[in-house]
């Protein structure tokens, strides 16, 4: 399970994320909700160690940076490589396996695989990082906004993906479109304010 302690997050004066505790089940899909800069990339970023915050997240009692897998737009890809040799670096597998993985076939195809990744587009290379999240292995995964940019291939594997890992991930999804995930959401929570709310109580613990 993971769990979130007494989790704070501030920029200058700005209290982005303000004393947020949560507990939150080691499989599932698990949506985050809010506005336009209510903290939901931030708190991501704060699970994934990627920013310093107050505060602790752990994976059952261990950190929690460990067993995260992210998918950031920001995320950086090596142009001069192939898609194939990013996948292969970045999951620390040999090439053959690469191409042979389910999942990475799911969003790419060999001839994309094979091109630089220079020559990408925005949405193929959010297909690249969204691969190389679902194929890490690691037991939570952490996704911004995974569908912008997507196309409607890239849209139906997100949600095939989804739909076929949910059951024994720890997937948390932050995302404006709601209604993509709704009717596959284990929990809702809603950031707003500094707060990090849950909006479905029953399943998601808030002290």
């Amino acid at each position: 399970m993971l769990r979130i302690t007494n989790l704070s997050k501030s920029y200058g004066l700005n209290r982005v994320i303000n004393n947020g505790n949560l507990t939150i089940p080691s499989t599932g899909l698990h949506l985050i909700r809010g506005e336009n800069g209510s903290g939901k990339t931030t708190l991501l970023k704060c699970l994934a160690g990627l920013v310093r915050f107050k505060g602790e997240a752990s994976w059952y009692k261990s950190d929690l940076r460990d067993y995260v897998s992210t998918a950031f737009d920001d995320s950086a890809v090596h142009e001069r490589l192939t898609g194939l040799q990013n996948l292969s670096a970045l999951l620390d597998i040999p090439p053959r396996l690469v191409t042979a993985h389910p999942i990475i076939r799911t969003f790419l195809t060999r001839e994309l695989l094979s091109r630089r990744s220079s020559s990408y587009s925005l949405g193929q290379r959010k297909k690249l990082k969204l691969a190389a999240a679902f194929a890490s292995g690691r037991p939570c995964i952490l996704l911004d906004e995974p569908g912008s940019g997507l196309d409607d291939h890239g849209r139906r594997a997100l949600r095939l993906v989804l739909e076929s890992i949910e059951a024994s991930k720890c997937v948390i999804v932050s995302d404006h479109d709601a209604a993509s995930y709704q009717d596959i959401a284990s929990t809702t929570f809603t950031i707003r304010r500094g707060k990090v709310r849950p909006d479905r109580e029953a399943m998601v613990s808030l002290r």
